[in-house]
């Protein structure tokens, strides 16, 4: 596979997998990809099912459902206090847990 193409990101750094790519690795919607800065780039490389146990991937989805879209808004500053929340939030429970 020789697949080549030349893209820019969005203001929010975002980039579009062009669809020729995604058949080809069988990415879609469930596929959770790795990201590694590798030789001043970033490599992006699909996680096979096998890679990922299925209570794994259950609770990844879940923490991918409730966290989508929480930075949005074109406010920074309500973003900011949104994004607190989330941390003080997520910093109790690990504190609990322990």
């Amino acid at each position: 596979m020789n697949l080549t193409v030349i893209t820019k990101p969005n203001v929010k750094g975002q980039i579009v997998i062009p669809k020729k790519f995604r058949d080809e690795l069988s990415i879609d919607e469930n596929v959770f990809l790795s990201l590694i800065i590798r030789g001043g780039g970033v490599f992006v490389a699909p996680l096979g099912k096998a890679t990922m146990s299925a209570d794994s991937r259950k609770v990844s989805l879940e923490i991918l459902r409730k966290t989508a879209g929480a930075w949005q808004s074109t406010d920074w500053k309500e973003t900011d206090n949104i994004r607190r929340k989330v941390e003080l939030l997520a910093s109790g429970r690990r504190k609990n847990a322990w």
